[in-house]
């Protein structure tokens, strides 16, 4: 039996850089309002390919975009992915650039009847916001003019915990499920920081939270998936989660003339769909497409949030070629992944849609043994555009996953 050295080192690394990185004050001012922005949580490998991977089967690099490719797993597989964002933001104020570390996903998959059936678990960040803007401001006070800061602060996420299984009933057909435990919390805040008036001495700096308001998520969802090898060089997967509810419990804490207060309402969270294929060209050449549709024309909620909803729609499109079975020299042994993915945002800013282009490279380096591996993926995505939506923004984004494979039997 191969002992935890294998792969347990490495993660571990992975899980310590993740846990010591602090939020910056970034993303994108498009998820400023509304409901934030969708977070990309897939894998690097995914994310150097443009993002598809629902159609994909890899019992020694499992994807858990399309829980139904699992059942292949022969050994505990535990994946953990992390990544930085460098954020240029543009409007006609002028420009910001900002930078953020996070860990959107982690997950675990375990073997109960090699390649029949497994089970999986994990946490996945859907859609996020952290922003934070500062405006000069003034203030008169009987007879004199207090001058300051006005700053407002959003941060929150929706996140989920999946448990599912993967089972194939038959050669080439696997089925997955997964009860998604839905969570989260949103918190705006309201400061005016106040500098000392001119007619005083001093240079003080007094700060007075005006409003705060913070929403926490809860609710629960269910995904199913498929995935179909009609031939040994193509396979075809799905994904569909019907609508649900998420409730949400609000509390407005007011200050100066002291107010708390507490109410309570439901998201209505559209379906969502997904459709992906895979060809396998000649040699270790594979392409591959997935289009993802979440109907959010059909969300109910705020009516500051509905009145701007449209559907969501992501196509994926990209090139790998794997790694290799048997040992070459130099780069020759290394995965090679290209890939372009197009999203049109779930809401509009400034009455027109926003589009989201990325485009991606990446590779991977294998663990002795064939044990694991680390992906790496190098994205640049363009978001918006100054003259319809009033602003734009330029993402350089890094990805790091560790996947690690331990025999348990």
């Amino acid at each position: 039996m191969t002992g935890p050295r294998n792969f347990t080192a490495p993660v571990l690394a992975v899980l310590l850089a993740g846990a010591l990185a602090t939020s910056g004050l970034a993303q994108t001012p498009f998820a400023l309002t509304n409901i934030g922005q969708r977070l990309d949580n897939d894998d690097a490998r995914m994310t150097g390919r443009g993002g598809w991977g629902l159609a994909v089967d890899d019992s020694l690099h499992p994807g858990f975009k399309n829980l139904a490719s699992l059942y292949s797993v022969r050994h505990v597989t535990l994946k953990f992915t992390a990544a930085g964002d460098k954020v240029l933001s543009e409007d006609e104020g002028g420009e910001r650039t900002s930078y953020r570390t996070y860990a959107p996903a982690m997950r675990v998959a375990l073997p109960v009847i090699k390649g029949r059936l497994a089970v999986t678990a994990g946490f996945v960040v859907d859609r996020s916001t952290e922003w934070t803007t500062a405006v000069d401001d003034s203030w008169e006070a009987w007879s004199d003019t207090i001058s300051g800061v006005t700053e407002f602060q959003r941060r929150g996420s929706m996140f989920k915990v999946p448990l599912g299984v993967a089972f194939s009933p038959l050669q080439g057909l696997s089925l997955g499920a997964s009860l998604d435990l839905q969570r989260g919390t949103l918190r705006e805040s309201l400061y005016n920081f106040l500098r000392s008036p001119a007619t005083l001495t001093g240079a003080g700096l007094y700060s007075s939270n005006l409003l705060t308001t913070s929403d926490e998520y809860s609710g629960t969802s269910v995904t199913t998936g498929f995935l179909f090898s009609p031939h040994t060089r193509i396979s075809v997967g799905g994904s569909y989660t019907p609508a649900y509810d998420v409730d949400v419990d609000r509390k407005i804490e007011m200050g100066g003339l002291a107010q708390r207060s507490r109410s309570s309402f439901i998201l209505g969270m559209p379906e969502e769909m997904g459709l992906g294929l895979q060809a396998r060209l000649s040699g270790r050449w594979r392409v591959g497409a997935d289009y993802q549709v979440q109907k959010f024309s059909a969300f109910t909620g705020p009516e500051e949030w509905r009145s701007a909803m449209q559907d969501e729609k992501t196509l994926s499109v990209g090139l790998e070629r794997t790694r290799a079975n048997e040992r070459r020299g130099g780069w020759s042994n290394l995965p090679v992944r290209v890939g372009l993915r197009s999203r049109t945002w779930a809401y509009q800013v400034g009455g027109a849609e926003v589009r989201e282009t990325t485009f991606s490279a990446g590779t991977g380096f294998p663990f002795r043994g064939e044990m694991g591996q680390m992906d790496v993926a190098l994205s640049y995505s363009l978001i918006g555009d100054l003259q319809d939506n009033g602003l734009e923004s330029r993402v350089i984004r890094l990805s790091i996953s560790v996947t690690g494979l331990e025999r348990w039997w």
